[in-house]
This record gives C-alpha cells, structure tokens and sequence, in this order.
C-alpha cells in the first residue's frame, strides 16, 4: 500500500517513510538546479503542476465530451493563463499526430519498498504501449528524464515499448521525444549507493 502526504512531499510503503524518485534523482544529479533561486524553481514548478493538471482532467473528460467541449471544461475550470492554453493546445496537436490514447495517469508505484513515485501516463501511441513524462522545462534534459522513466519503469516490473517524453516548452512547439531507458544493473548499482547514504543519514 501506497500513501503520499503531501505537505511535507512524503511517500509511505506500508507505512513506512520511502525514498522517492525525485531524490534518488537529486542524489544522481546533485548540481541539477544549483544557483537557480528557490522562488523561481517554485514558480516554474507550479506552471508545471498547473499543465499537468490540465491534461490529466482533460484526458478524464474526453471520454463524456466532444474535444472541444472537453478543452473548453478544463479551460474554465482550471483558469489557465493564454500561455498554458497554448500550451494544452501543443499537447493536443501531438495527441492526434501521433494517435496518443492515454491508458492510465497518475499512478503511485513503488520497488521492493525501497523507493516509491508517480508516473505521469501509460499510453497507446501508435498501436506501442509507452511510459511517457510530460515536461515544461524550457531546455529538455534527455539524461535526467532517461533515469527518470526508468526508474518508474523498473518499479513496474515490466518493460514498455518506448519510453516518451511529452515536452510541452512555456511558448513552444510541443514535441513527443522518445527516451532511451537505462539498463536495471546501472539503475541497482546507483539505487544501492543512494540507499547507503540515505539509510546513513547523509
């Protein structure tokens, strides 16, 4: 069983307090976002919440409404910005470009209770079942997401098709870029030195 609190951003395995994703990423890539302000991160993070939000209710509301129905709903009830509804409006183009049906969102995973997270969105593209991530970030990190998606993976126990990034750049195009996922020796060498640190409190 999978809990997550979300102030203070905690995932609980059966109770007990579990690492995340996102720090064993921090731990990979520990100079990622050093010198950049905090209120600028929680202000970058926050549109990208806000965009994440926006194609997860969508995507719940399209199997009751027309597409335009649907996008005007989220529009509305999100209160998007004319920047983010361009930015759901990228999102949608890549939906129809590449036949883009969402399966599932936002499902808590965990490996072994040794880490725990939430992928973004299993889904049908093009007849491939993928594992995607959607991004906002102006500049796409392959590497960072490469780690990411993998990891994600592995706590599944299976291997997808491919692995997407759904990147969705503040003023840009969107782009769906396929990720090339890490083999699990690199991805339990690396979760066991995290695991060292983490349990020695460093």
């Amino acid at each position: 069983m999978i809990d997550f609190l979300e102030e203070p951003h905690i995932y609980l395995v059966n109770g007990v307090i579990t690492p995340s994703v996102s720090e064993i990423l921090h731990f990979i890539f520990p100079d990622k976002y050093k010198g950049v302000d905090r209120k600028i991160l929680n202000k970058k993070a926050q549109y990208g919440t806000t965009i994440h939000e926006s194609i997860e209710m969508y995507e719940a509301n399209i199997k009751a409404m027309s597409i335009q129905e649907a996008f005007d709903v989220t529009i509305q009830a999100k209160e998007l910005s004319y920047i983010q509804e361009a930015s759901l409006r990228q999102y949608l183009k890549l939906k129809g470009r590449y036949k883009i049906d969402v399966l599932e969102q936002e499902m808590m995973i965990q490996y072994k209770g040794k880490y725990a997270g939430r992928f973004d969105m299993i889904a049908d593209i093009s007849g491939a079942i993928c594992l995607c991530d959607i991004k906002t970030t102006a500049e796409l990190d392959e590497e960072y997401l490469s780690w990411q998606l993998s990891y994600y993976e592995l706590a599944m126990g299976k291997t997808f098709d491919k692995l997407y990034a759904i990147w969705l750049p503040k003023k840009g195009i969107g782009v769906l870029k396929e990720i090339k996922r890490k083999p699990k020796e690199l991805l339990i060498k690396k979760l066991n030195e995290f695991l060292e640190e983490y349990e020695n409190g460093k």
